[in-house]
């Protein structure tokens, strides 16, 4: 009778076992002295001044917690190669404190409240089951809503582990893990969430042979309203490999980007790079009502390309600006005079009837 009741549990009960127990001192710890720490060992420097970053790792599997030590080497490394100070010593002070937990199969599920960087909450994203890091961050003694998670290429530990011949699932899944951490840019979307303008610029000139990261630094630099981020976005549309990828950034600059949008859109002899700078006018549109966005979307009512004009329209719809009644009035008459059943005409003409009833909602009638 006894050794039916206390026969061996399955590995997910020492999981979920291990996990609980290892949050509940975790709570009692941070109940008792969350204080005494935020006061003595986290300094008060702005988030984009922060350097010395405390790093906490924490890793399970289904047989219940396992050594992070090595997972901790790996993070503070990453973090070394962009040159912040990685603390491992919590009695070491230190400006903000990273967490990373990597386990076997997720445990954690629902949307994250902050979702700028990290996966899309697509279903297949909320549903995934497989090895997972979580990554976060405390500022303060505070909880960010930031966070990103970094999966493996598989789902499923065992059979991924049985296929290479490795014995223990769970750790092959840790294994896994640290080589995808190791090629994620998890680092650089924290740069951007702390603002660290001048370390994304120096990462970028760094990256001189990875073109994808340079990219993606310009895309984190587009909402970085600064004058280096903005001189590092004209200066990189000056690259064939990066033009485009920069034109989509200015258009998260706002109002100081316009001028050299403008200058593309009335220079470039490439029709994509004319209508993405467009574009990239139309999403300031949204936050702005500067009169040179007006000129600029007029004179584009003009062009040959009927997705310049789609995009225009719409720019002037954003706008709302009653002077763009007339001649939107009358492209609206030539549109809908042309019997072509083109994609782009149909396009256009949907904007035409979005634009005009923004500026007059009683157009349609």
């Amino acid at each position: 009778m006894n050794s039916r009741i206390l026969g061996v549990f399955p590995p997910s009960f020492a999981y979920t076992t291990s996990l609980f127990v290892l949050l509940l001192s975790l709570g009692m710890h941070s109940t008792l002295s969350a204080a005494p720490l935020a006061a003595t060992r986290t300094s008060a420097v702005p988030l984009e001044h922060v350097q010395h970053v405390l790093i906490k790792t924490l890793a399970l599997t289904e047989r219940g917690l396992q050594d992070s030590s090595a997972l901790r080497q790996v993070v503070a490394e990453i973090f070394t190669q962009a040159e912040f100070t990685p603390v491992l010593n919590v009695d070491t002070p230190y400006d903000i404190m990273v967490q990373v937990k990597c386990e076997e199969r997720k445990t954690r599920t629902g949307r994250s409240k902050h979702r700028r960087s990290g996966h899309s909450s697509t279903s297949a994203s909320r549903l995934w089951k497989g090895p997972v890091c979580h990554i976060s961050y405390r500022y303060q003694g505070k909880p960010a809503h930031w966070s990103r998670e970094v999966r493996t290429s598989f789902d499923d530990p065992r059979k991924a582990a049985k296929t290479v011949g490795a014995a223990n699932a769970g750790l092959y899944a840790l294994q896994a893990l640290q080589t995808q951490l190791t090629q994620d840019p998890f680092l650089l979307y924290l740069a951007a969430e702390w603002g660290q303008t001048d370390r994304l610029i120096h990462l970028f000139h760094q990256a001189i042979d990875r073109l994808d990261r340079r990219r993606l630094i310009l895309q984190l630099l587009g909402p970085l309203t600064s004058p280096a981020a903005l001189s590092t976005l004209e200066e990189a549309t000056q690259d064939p490999e990066l033009v485009m990828t920069a034109i989509v950034a200015l258009g998260n600059q706002g109002e100081i980007a316009i001028p050299r949008l403008a200058k593309i859109l009335d220079t470039t002899d490439v029709p994509e790079q004319r209508l993405t700078a467009l574009q990239a006018l139309g999403e300031i549109a949204t936050h702005s009502q500067t009169p040179t966005l007006y000129d600029q979307f007029v004179r584009q009512l003009e062009s040959k390309d009927p997705r310049l004009q789609t995009v225009a329209v719409r720019g002037l719809g954003k706008l709302a600006d009653q002077r763009a009644m007339m001649p939107l009035e009358t492209l609206n008459l030539e549109t809908w005079s042309n019997p072509s059943t083109h994609a782009d005409i149909q396009a256009l003409r949907e904007a035409l009837n979005w634009s005009l009833w923004q500026l007059n909602p009683d157009t349609h009638f």
